[in-house]
């Protein structure tokens, strides 16, 4: 018999590599449910329906990568090299280690034509990835070649992901990462 007690965050936790993987439309909240040991009724406890887990799961992955990511470009103590190892090391355990690539661009590509809801949610953390980026491509760039290189950058990592799990091999991703770690280490302006 499923354990009843569990918390938002563990359910959270759960669910994240099942809709990674499986996508939205592919998880029923039995599924769901039955992953993280709980009956289908207490979702319900949690979140009114299965919209709100989602847009849960998305704030959830948002607010981990922000932290993350803007906690490695603010900080003092590291040096350009140092951000760029750290940014590798926070992309390797967010895309590379989990099955399913990113869950922002497989919700996108899955549900932005049919149901626009995610939209915000997936909107904000694409924007924080470029803002970002462009925050360490600027010692060496003017702000609107970084922003356009920046751009590039997301595009290209977001790319390398999607082949890496068509073609079952981590090169693509792993290329993306060195191309934006040459960009950022680079003075030498592209456009």
């Amino acid at each position: 018999m499923p354990k009843i007690k569990t918390s938002k965050e563990e359910v959270l936790r759960k669910v994240i590599p099942i809709l990674r993987t499986r996508g939205v439309q592919n998880s029923s909240m039995s599924e769901l449910a039955k992953v993280c040991g709980i009956q289908k009724s207490h979702f319900y406890y949690y979140f009114n329906n299965k919209e709100e887990l989602i847009k849960e799961v998305l704030s959830s992955v948002y607010s981990y990568f922000k932290y993350n990511l803007f906690k490695i470009i603010d900080s003092t103590s590291l040096t350009l090299p140092e951000k760029v190892e750290k940014m590798r090391q926070l992309m390797d355990k967010i895309f590379r280690v989990s099955d399913g690539g990113c869950i922002m661009a497989n919700t996108a590509l899955e549900t932005i034509h049919l149901n626009p809801t995610y939209g915000k949610e997936i909107q904000s953390f694409f924007t924080d990835f470029i803002t970002g980026l462009q925050g360490l491509l600027e010692p060496n760039y003017s702000p609107e070649e970084s922003l356009i290189l920046a751009e590039q950058m997301v595009q290209d990592i977001e790319g390398g992901i999607l082949l890496a799990q068509v073609y079952n091999d981590q090169k693509y991703i792993n290329n993306a990462v060195s191309r934006m770690e040459k960009l950022i280490l680079t003075n030498e302006s592209i456009l």
